[in-house]
């Protein structure tokens, strides 16, 4: 849980204000030389040593259905067509790291944000009005877990592998027990019983 600091709690509690809280978005990619720097601001904002240029931007609701990782949607405008550009050309920007900080206009000289998260892009879709990044947690959330299952039918080893331990010259294998070179090493659970 990030903690904010005691000038942008002073700023959210105010009854008015005519400083507002600014939204920024970092786009990094391994095509490009330099990150890509919006702000959600009708000007262009100086921050942590940094230029961020005025972007029509908004953020959709997380979704969360049970069964998937939960994403959200950040839309950036696609009016001037300069985001669909890049997108184009650099393969839609799947796995771009983008970066959301909230920090305070009247505070720009506070370099550390009042909240900040880093997730990764997954897919992106655009039309003349927005560009798309459905955005979701780190990829360490699509990793097997625990890395080895139990399977009646399959090997798990890879064929010529140190646990597989067939060294002769045969050249593929379908990693069924059938099949398999040196059956005492084979790498499924036939003891497993089927689901059905």
């Amino acid at each position: 849980m990030q903690i904010w600091s005691l000038a942008g709690i002073i700023e959210k509690n105010k009854l008015a204000n005519d400083m507002p809280f600014l939204l920024l978005v970092q786009v990094e990619h391994s095509s490009l030389t330099e990150p890509i720097r919006l702000a959600r601001n009708t000007e262009d904002v100086s921050w942590n040593g940094q230029a961020w240029y005025k972007f029509p931007i908004e953020i959709d609701s997380i979704t969360q259905d049970g069964k998937e990782v939960p994403s959200l949607n950040l839309k950036v405008s696609n009016i001037s067509g300069v985001i669909q550009t890049y997108i184009q050309k650099y393969g839609g920007f799947v796995d771009a790291t983008v970066t959301i900080y909230i920090i305070h206009a009247a505070h720009l000289g506070n370099t550390t944000p009042e909240f900040s998260i880093t997730l990764s892009n997954n897919m992106t879709q655009y039309d003349e009005n927005w560009v798309t990044f459905a955005l979701t947690s780190d990829k360490d959330f699509a990793w097997q877990y625990p890395p080895n299952k139990y399977n009646r039918d399959f090997c798990r080893w890879k064929f010529k592998s140190v646990r597989c331990g067939y060294a002769g010259s045969a050249s593929a294998c379908n990693g069924t027990l059938s099949t398999c070179r040196i059956a005492s090493r084979f790498g499924g659970e036939p003891g497993v019983e089927s689901g059905s």
